[in-house]
């Protein structure tokens, strides 16, 4: 009888365990102060939804807002896991401006770096090419370089964002087979695709 009460007492246990990780994320708002963010936080949802998203992205990362001129949050955009603070920085206000559909006035409202990696050297990040401004690219990028030829990078215009193929039937068929990947999948802020390198 005992055991029995010791595997329900355990099975509780961890019930309680499974449902407390489905509790709202911490979305404590510490950035630079700014009003209409910090209200919008605690009473909209689509916010505090995108802000608890950002909260949980690693590397580099800043969170932007568009207001309209009476001061009301109607867009968000966010860049993480970028290489510098300047390039999170530069992604946010692309991606608010993105979603604001040019309405409003973009501002960074924060600004964070969580400092975990993928493991890249610093060596890697720096002989990267200069479009890839993500850790997840500059990973792409390292395999793309150990895979087998024929085999194409291409990379989104605006973000970076990178596709790749290898063991292709010919460089030709892997140029042509990675853009069109690259066009499917782009973010749709990105206008186009571009060809990073082949052989």
């Amino acid at each position: 009888m005992n055991y029995l009460k010791g595997i329900i007492t355990i099975m509780l246990f961890g019930l309680m365990q499974a449902c407390s990780s489905l509790s709202p994320l911490d979305v404590s708002y510490s950035g630079l102060k700014n009003q209409a963010f910090t209200e919008a936080l605690a009473e909209q949802d689509w916010i505090r939804d995108e802000y608890a998203t950002y909260q949980k992205r690693k590397g580099y990362k800043a969170f932007a807002i568009s207001t309209d001129a009476g001061g009301t949050i109607f867009a968000t955009g966010f860049a993480d896991d970028k290489i510098t603070v300047q390039a999170a920085y530069d992604e946010a206000l692309r991606m608010c401006r993105h979603y604001s559909e040019g309405d409003g006035q973009c501002s960074v409202i924060d600004e964070q770096d969580s400092h975990e990696r993928i493991g890249l050297t610093q060596k890697q990040i720096d002989t990267a090419p200069k479009e890839l401004i993500a850790h997840r690219d500059i990973v792409r990028y390292v395999q793309y370089k150990k895979a087998s030829a024929p085999k194409a990078f291409a990379v989104a215009a605006c973000s970076g964002q990178s596709f790749w193929l290898a063991n292709q039937a010919s460089q030709a068929n892997a140029e042509q087979d990675v853009l069109s990947m690259c066009e499917t999948y782009r973010h749709a802020s990105d206008p186009c695709c571009t060809m990073l390198e082949s052989e």
